[in-house]
């Protein structure tokens, strides 16, 4: 073999680029965005799919607004069981966006993930919704035209905001102690 076709030229060198990601913070945000996504969607449907009676509920027979205005589980009054699961969606998003901003050394890092979280949720409602009902106008309408609709958008996001920040500010007094003790 000709040693000068195992050479590497200068300009093959410049040609070659690395990309290099970082998955212990990008994976991280991917994992919990899935846990959410999956996660805030299917605790709602164990809450709403059952009747008073414990039966389940086929999907065509459920309300179709739960999918567009998930708040509205969160103020239905339950006498079971259901009471405490009502609240887990919600404690599911605040809790990922305190871990998304808490885990940061850049708060605003952490705290930009989070707000995209209701984006997200608010597009699977829409994908959920045209899975099970058909594609339609509907959740679009009952998103964007009617106060509910943005109700939802501003508990989803006040929400978020809100772990956000008790993360960014539960990180800074633990630095603030550790700083004391040093």
């Amino acid at each position: 073999m000709n040693e000068e076709q195992n050479e590497h030229s200068p300009l093959d060198e410049e040609l070659k680029f690395h990309v290099k990601i970082d998955w212990g913070r990008q994976g991280s945000i991917f994992l919990w965005y899935a846990i959410v996504l999956l996660g805030f969607y299917g605790l709602i449907a164990n809450t709403v799919m059952f009747d008073i009676y414990n039966h389940w509920i086929p999907y065509s027979e459920m309300e179709r607004e739960i999918l567009i205005w998930p708040y509205l589980v969160y103020f239905k009054n339950y006498d079971d069981y259901r009471d405490i699961l009502r609240l887990l969606p919600i404690l599911l998003l605040f809790l990922t966006s305190f871990l998304l901003t808490y885990k940061e050394d850049i708060p605003h890092y952490g705290i930009k993930a989070s707000i995209w979280l209701v984006p997200c949720i608010i597009a699977e409602g829409f994908m959920f919704y045209f899975l099970m009902f058909g594609f339609s106008a509907e959740p679009f309408v009952l998103q964007f035209l009617h106060l509910e609709g943005y109700i939802n958008i501003l508990i989803l996001y006040g929400n978020v905001i809100a772990g956000a920040v008790s993360g960014m500010y539960l990180k800074k007094f633990i630095k603030e102690k550790k700083q004391v003790k040093d």
